[in-house]
């Protein structure tokens, strides 16, 4: 048994090695996302597939991060390929150039998978390659994507979401289960956990962390009149599916019982929200959402010439 195992063990590999390599173009664009091309070109290189990087006039491109990239090709001399990577980022200056959405329209007709990561959905949603399908996006851009493309069915509860040919994934690191779940595709399941085993990811096909499931998609989306010289800058943000906490420090001459009237106003504008008794200077709010009663409370620190301001949100 073990030597007929071996066999086919053996006649695999050969097979797989004498079959043409599988070709993959990742587009580059000055703002893209760093992990969103390298999360996924660490996933395919490891499977041995030929990855080239591609630009519409193949000069370099600046990422989000500053981090320089020469790509190998622009959109003239690319060779064929089986995959197009369409990384997400600031993506508003990229998703109106004409060069670039004829560019990913023809790819659809000659290429046999479309993956998304992040934001990149939004570009495939310009070129019109999500109509009538279902997708998903970076967890802060999900209700926009829904709004600009009504002919896209999104979905909230994907890390990605496949449609066949095209594959759209969440946020950022979102871009490794969909790259994992194409190698699956192509070379079989076993293939994609020994990749994901040897990068130490620790995949779950079954998608069980949803960063557009936590509790902070419950925080009321408000417009706050802050002072116009208040600086924020962001100290923490972390929960899950029960509870979200945000922390920022914040830097302003107005005083304290100002930014309080500023946040109990904006909270009134939301009929669903009622205030409730406050506890230890917590200003509080209950609202009942999805059947879920939750709690949503705003307090206030002083941090020598700032102020740190506290937003939590938690289920009853």
């Amino acid at each position: 048994m073990r030597f007929i195992t071996l066999l086919i063990l053996l006649f695999s590999t050969t097979a797989l090695a004498g079959a043409p390599a599988t070709k993959v173009a990742i587009l580059m664009f000055d703002k893209v996302q760093i992990i969103d091309f390298a999360g996924p070109y660490e996933i395919f290189g490891q499977a041995k597939f030929d990855v080239y990087t591609v630009s519409s006039d193949g000069k370099p491109v600046t990422t989000a991060m500053g981090l320089s990239v020469n790509p190998s090709h622009s959109f003239a001399d690319l060779p064929p390929v089986d995959i197009v990577l369409v990384p997400g980022g600031n993506v508003q200056k990229i998703m109106h150039d004409k060069s670039v959405l004829n560019w990913i329209k023809n790819r659809k007709n000659d290429s046999e998978h479309i993956l998304s990561v992040c934001t990149g959905s939004h570009i495939l949603a310009q070129a019109g390659l999500l109509d009538d399908q279902q997708a998903t996006t970076f967890h802060r851009a999900l209700e926009g994507l829904a709004k600009d493309y009504p002919k896209v069915e999104v979905l909230h509860d994907r890390r990605f979401v496949d449609n066949g040919q095209v594959i759209t994934t969440a946020g950022l690191s979102s871009g490794l289960d969909g790259a994992l779940h194409l190698v699956a595709k192509i070379q079989g399941q076993d293939a994609a956990k020994t990749i994901a085993m040897h990068i130490e990811y620790d995949w779950d096909p079954s998608q069980g962390f949803v960063r557009g499931l936590m509790a902070d998609r419950y925080l009321p989306d408000n417009d706050y009149q802050w002072p116009e010289d208040i600086q924020f800058e962001r100290l923490a943000a972390f929960g899950d599916k029960g509870q979200w906490q945000n922390r920022y420090l914040a830097k302003t001459e107005a005083t304290k019982e100002v930014l309080q009237a500023v946040y109990v106003k904006a909270m009134k504008a939301h009929d669903q929200w009622k205030s409730i008794p406050a506890e230890d200077g917590k200003l509080s709010w209950q609202a009942t959402i999805d059947t879920q009663r939750w709690i949503h409370s705003f307090w206030l620190e002083t941090d020598a010439d700032a102020y740190l301001l506290h937003q939590q949100i938690k289920r009853d």
